[in-house]
């Protein structure tokens, strides 16, 4: 569970909730890893294929990225189906 502190102050009206899934891809976020290592980590935990693993990532990375709770390190290589990040990469987020 995840509570955004915002000035000091816990933002208790935006509480996140993670899956198994999410909840690895957050504690593998500890430090800095790139797409395919998350993928990779994915795919061998949950024995998933290879697209579906990169389809649950993005689109957990895509949520986080929305809402401000995580961003994309510079020079980080974004694949095109990741419109959000890339144009966070972009803006120099």
């Amino acid at each position: 569970m995840i509570v955004p502190v915002r000035g000091k102050v816990g933002d208790l009206a935006s509480i996140y909730s993670f899956n198994g899934t999410g909840s690895l891809i957050w504690e593998l976020l500890q430090s800095p890893m790139g797409l395919s290592d998350l993928v990779g980590a994915i795919e061998l935990e949950y024995e998933v294929a290879p697209d579906q693993a990169e389809k649950d990532v993005t689109q957990f990375l895509n949520d986080m990225l929305s809402v401000g709770l995580v961003e994309v390190c510079p020079g980080a290589a974004i694949p095109p189906t990741t419109p959000n990040m890339q144009e966070a990469l972009q803006a120099g987020s």
